[in-house]
């Protein structure tokens, strides 16, 4: 049976926003100390431009575990939605401190380069965000020269026809 949270999850997937809030409400009475489920409210209140509740709930779920990139990445996201650019490098980079192997920071820090005219550092971060996205869709947490990442790809499309 499905937890509480996984409903959630799959609620905020298919857009079903007011169902999620709901779920996550519920499950957060019972466990109020889980950061994933105050980063996912956040994700609620964020898709709903609700920037107030969104930020009050990044912050939250950082209050219970401080290396939640996830989170740090959000309110990144909030700042540049706010035009607060700066700011939104900051959290980009320290999300990007805790864990250089999550992509999404890296190009959202990208975007943010590009709207301040930093191309050089614009390019830098969306190839170190593409490369860390191929590498986690070939399943592999190594790091594969280009000849291993095809030998890769190529058994695993020779499996799927046989």
């Amino acid at each position: 049976m499905k937890s509480l949270y996984d409903k959630a999850v799959n609620h905020i997937e298919f857009g079903e926003l007011d169902e999620a809030e709901e779920a996550l409400h519920t499950y957060l009475m019972e466990n109020p100390t889980d950061a994933l489920a105050h980063n996912k409210l956040g994700v609620v209140f964020a898709r709903r431009s609700n920037l107030v509740e969104a930020r009050r709930c990044f912050e939250e779920a950082l209050k219970h575990d401080r290396f939640l990139v996830h989170a740090l990445n959000n309110l990144g996201n909030i700042a540049r939605d706010e035009g607060k650019l700066e700011l939104a490098i900051e959290y980009y980079q320290k999300s990007i401190t805790l864990d250089p192997d999550f992509a999404l920071p890296h190009n959202n820090l990208g975007v943010v380069y590009k709207q301040l005219n930093r191309y050089g550092d614009f390019i830098r971060e969306i190839k170190i965000a593409k490369r860390l996205h191929n590498r986690k869709n070939l399943g592999t947490t190594e790091k594969l020269n280009i000849r291993d990442q095809l030998i890769t790809v190529w058994d695993k499309l020779r499996n799927k026809r046989n």
